[in-house]
């Protein structure tokens, strides 16, 4: 029964589904200055969480009158099951909230106005008199490419480095390229005969692509190895998830895009921890 409350608690923080988005946004604008500011870092990716997890509460309070009849199995709301008071998730609310604005104000007024952007968008997607999240392209699961634009500038911004405009336009045009490419697949996955999914499939695919080789191959905030490393993992997890059986559609397109977020995390996290402990 414990393990069962501590799942739902998860579950209404978006956890650990939405970590990995979290982290990959995060990490992406941590790479983009070339001296690695570590406590800022830290303190960027907290901020980060803390923004992602008040959305998440916020949407499921706004969702629990409708998920109470229309469950998604995609995106539990544990408010509608019952496993969650609507009075906890309230208060999880306003601390998500706190230590978001409290992780802002240890950074600058970017981050501020960082957060603020944050609390208006999800106000505008999730409030019930407006509710844009009804809206195919910014429906938000887990993943929203805009979330991941202000988590991406949250960690820059929180370096105080001062990197120009084409070093922060195309990695910043990879990480919203590739969670609405992910959304797409969301789309096609949940509404199989949608028109448009498939020409926004190759617009979002070909963005993603060029993004990634003028961000890796000419901007290089990362060194070839790292990539490599981050290929490797993916071939990995894939390898294990297509022998074990476990994963039934290991080459749908939705699943193989999830797969290169956590290879990427896990290579960027090797990528920094090796730059922490190189003085030493």
């Amino acid at each position: 029964m414990k393990r069962n409350r501590w799942i739902a608690y998860l579950q209404l923080l978006g956890f650990p589904e939405g970590l990995p988005f979290v982290l990959f946004c995060s990490l992406m604008g941590s790479l983009v200055p070339e001296i690695p500011v570590f406590l800022a870092i830290g303190v960027s990716i907290a901020g980060n969480l803390a923004i992602f997890s008040f959305a998440q509460i916020y949407k499921h309070i706004s969702n629990a009158p409708e998920d109470a009849f229309s469950p998604s199995k995609s995106d539990p709301n544990p408010i509608s099951a019952g496993l969650v008071s609507l009075r906890a998730a309230r208060i999880g609310v306003y601390l998500s909230l706190s230590l978001a604005v409290i992780a802002s104000f240890l950074l600058n007024r970017l981050n501020i106005v960082l957060t603020m952007v944050s609390v208006v968008l999800t106000l505008a997607l999730f409030h019930p008199n407006i509710r844009f999240s009804n809206r195919l392209f910014l429906g938000f699961n887990q993943r929203h490419f805009l979330y991941g634009g202000i988590f991406f500038l949250n960690s820059i911004i929180a370096t105080q480095a001062r990197p120009n405009t084409v070093e922060i336009l195309f990695p910043m045009l990879f990480v919203v390229s590739y969670y609405l490419l992910i959304r797409v697949e969301e789309i096609r996955v949940a509404h199989p005969q949608h028109p448009t999914t498939g020409f926004w499939r190759i617009i979002f695919g070909a963005s993603l692509l060029v993004s990634a080789l003028l961000t890796f191959f000419l901007l290089r905030p990362l060194p070839f190895w790292v990539i490599a490393l981050w290929a490797f993992l993916a071939a990995v997890q894939l390898s294990v998830s297509h022998s074990s059986q476990h994963e039934p559609n290991t080459l749908q397109p939705l699943y193989l895009l999830k797969v290169f977020e956590v290879s990427g995390v896990i290579s960027f996290l090797v990528y920094l921890i090796l730059i922490f402990i190189k003085p030493y």
